[in-house]
């Protein structure tokens, strides 16, 4: 693990040499990172939406086989395997995501803060950001937890608006205890992991959160060419008709 994280600071001091900042350092890395591992990051977004997709399967299978796991177990990996997803797939980028984060930790921690990081003269300013510290302008933070949120959103599945009149016209029965959960616990994510984000943004070292901002727009980028806007598609209406009944 050291070895990863001496390779890792080498890289970063190399880039500061280029670069002259340690913030631009930070995006030049990130960029870099995501077009190396873009086909992998591809690969896993499609497996998402395939994912996303299959849902409403899914939550009928739980209904179906509620009452025995194992035959719950082997009708999913049916299902999965009849439309050929992974749904694994998706976590890898989050992993790798997950493990450079870390390692950008430990260089802020362990290198810029050691003594002989002192005979490196590096430049910690961008813009209004000491990227050592925390940007108590909060922006940054709000930042990251705003695309964070919209990542989130639109890796949900997509509204049918002609499935939901038809579905509230046949008054179909109160989902089920296991398909009701599963839905709660989806709209708890939707908002934890924007709001850990921002607790992150806010606590460490500004670095890691524009190296998460920048990420997460690479990210929002590719969903939108794999799957579109997905679940943001709702309230992105809701907005433009409140918006727009102002506005008369």
């Amino acid at each position: 693990m050291a070895w990863l994280t001496d390779i890792f600071t080498f890289v970063m001091i190399q880039l500061h040499g280029l670069t002259g900042s340690l913030g631009l350092s930070i995006i030049v890395f990130t960029v870099v990172l995501r077009g190396i591992l873009y086909p992998l990051t591809k690969s896993s977004q499609v497996a998402m939406n395939k994912m996303r997709l299959l849902q409403p399967e899914l939550e009928k299978l739980k209904t179906k086989h509620k009452k025995d796991p194992k035959a719950l177990q082997a009708a999913q990996l049916a299902l999965y395997q009849q439309h050929k997803v992974n749904p694994i797939a998706g976590c890898i980028p989050q992993i790798v995501q997950l493990v450079i984060l870390i390692f950008l930790y430990r260089f802020f921690i362990d290198f810029l803060s050691h003594t002989d990081a002192q005979s490196i003269v590096m430049n910690t300013k961008f813009f209004w950001l000491d990227v050592r510290f925390p940007d108590t302008t909060y922006i940054l933070p709000i930042l990251a937890g705003a695309s964070q949120f919209l990542l989130s959103l639109m890796m949900m599945p997509k509204e049918d608006s002609v499935q939901v009149k038809a579905n509230k016209q046949k008054k179909e029965p109160p989902k089920s205890g296991m398909a009701d959960m599963g839905q709660t616990m989806q709209k708890q994510m939707l908002f934890m992991m924007p709001l850990l984000t921002v607790f992150i943004a806010l606590k460490f070292p500004s670095g890691l959160a524009l190296y998460w901002v920048i990420t997460t727009l690479f990210s929002l980028v590719q969903q939108y060419r794999i799957g579109g806007i997905g679940g943001a598609e709702k309230y992105i209406n809701k907005a433009k008709a409140y918006f727009g009944g102002k506005t008369t």
